[in-house]
């Protein structure tokens, strides 16, 4: 079986979000978390089936918000490297990349 890091500003950004949500409303938050998780999940067990991204990367994509996860894909490890939301600041993790190739 694969393991699955995450790298430590990912996790920030995703307690950023969710943060952000738990501001907006009732529930917001736990409902982000929960997607993300799922997220996480399917491209921890199925990472080629995530959709290609820049430099190798893949993503996955949340149902209902506007965020994906960027993961890249070693022999036994699927290595989260951010939570980006999907209209700002496309590719500001990109040195994580090069960080762990």
């Amino acid at each position: 079986m694969r393991s699955l890091r995450v790298d430590e500003r990912a996790r920030r950004e995703a307690k950023e979000a969710a943060e952000w949500y738990a501001e907006r409303g009732a529930g917001l938050s736990g409902l982000f978390t929960d997607e993300l998780l799922a997220a996480i999940s399917f491209a921890h067990s199925h990472p080629l089936q995530c959709s290609p991204y820049l430099h190798g990367t893949r993503r996955a994509f949340l149902k209902k918000f506007p965020y994906f996860v960027v993961l890249l894909e070693f022999k036994d490890t699927v290595y989260i490297v951010a939570v980006a939301h999907a209209k700002r600041r496309e590719g500001f993790w990109m040195g994580r990349v090069t960080e762990k190739q």
